[in-house]
């Protein structure tokens, strides 16, 4: 029999490991008609690490982690019985039955193992569910900030682009900052992805 399927690394990742710098295509703005474009930067990682949001955010992904271990534990440690229950009863079985009662635990054993791929697939629904709001305040703020101060291009140094250099003058975090420590609009919850539930 074989080992049951242990717990992916997207149930144990802390969010901060799994949010990557803004896409470069949420920083462009559009074509300047005239004139030299300006440039401007911002670091992305500093904003995100210093949004008043963070802590919440993070504290209800660890909770849809948690809960997904637990059910995953749960799963295992009845698969496990079962698995001891048969092995006990083995010796006393007629061929027949130890064929039929391998072929059930190997079934159990499936689907253990789609679970996992479930719960996969929902923890990292819920994380987009989660950080989407943050990336929409992020977005907003570098928009803003960018017009205001009459920019055409906002280059994230966190991106995979190399910058050797540039002028502290053309840095926007911390203006993007100070504008997203200004009040946010109430948010309605986003139901569109399902919470984490026991499978049946």
């Amino acid at each position: 029999m074989r080992r049951v399927t242990r717990l992916s690394s997207l149930l144990c990742l802390p969010l901060c490991c799994v949010l990557g710098p803004l896409p470069l295509a949420a920083q462009r703005a559009p074509r300047a008609s005239v004139g030299a474009t300006r440039i401007a930067v911002y670091d992305s990682r500093i904003v995100f690490d210093s949004m008043p949001e963070r802590a919440a955010v993070e504290s209800e992904f660890a909770l849809e982690q948690a809960k997904a271990r637990t059910m995953l534990a749960e799963a295992s440690d009845s698969l496990r019985q079962t698995l001891d229950e048969y092995t006990k009863a083995e010796a006393r079985l007629s061929p027949r039955e130890r064929e039929a009662g391998s072929l059930h635990l190997r079934a159990r054993e499936l689907l253990v193992e789609e679970m996992v791929a479930n719960l996969d697939a929902l923890v990292l629904q819920r994380l987009e569910a989660l950080r989407r709001p943050l990336l929409d305040r992020i977005r907003q703020a570098v928009r803003t900030v960018r017009t205001r101060q009459g920019m055409q291009l906002v280059i994230d140094l966190a991106s995979e682009g190399v910058i050797i250099d540039a002028d502290p003058s053309i840095d926007l975090t911390a203006a993007v900052l100070a504008e997203l420590r200004r009040p946010a609009p109430a948010r309605e919850p986003d139901e569109s992805v399902p919470r984490l539930r026991r499978p049946r």
